[in-house]
């Protein structure tokens, strides 16, 4: 597999430009992700899909902790929006499929 910057760059994408700069990338193709409410899926490419990742797990973490950690939970909160905002901009259908 290429290294993480090969990929991003591969896929279109400007490290620099991406919402999270410490992503994990585990391979170089497209992957089939499902909406877990809907069951409505689309395919994202690796940067997508580590992007994604990063933003369900915030979002998830947020409505964990909230009550405990509100500091934290809107620091995950303000992650989430970027993840989201950043897919609003890139690729709105997965947006709509899986976030929105």
């Amino acid at each position: 597999m290429k290294n993480k910057d090969e990929i991003i760059k591969k896929w279109g994408y400007k490290k620099e430009e991406l919402p999270f700069t410490d992503i994990e990338i585990y391979n170089d193709e497209e992957t089939s992700v499902e909406n877990r409410y809907s069951g409505a899926s689309i395919k994202l490419n690796p940067v997508e899909l580590a992007i994604y990742d990063v933003l369900m797990g915030a979002y998830h973490l947020h409505l964990s902790i909230f009550k405990q950690e509100p500091d934290i939970a809107k620091e995950m909160y303000a992650d989430f929006n970027l993840g989201k905002y950043w897919f609003i901009e890139n690729n709105p259908d997965a947006y709509y499929t899986l976030i929105d």
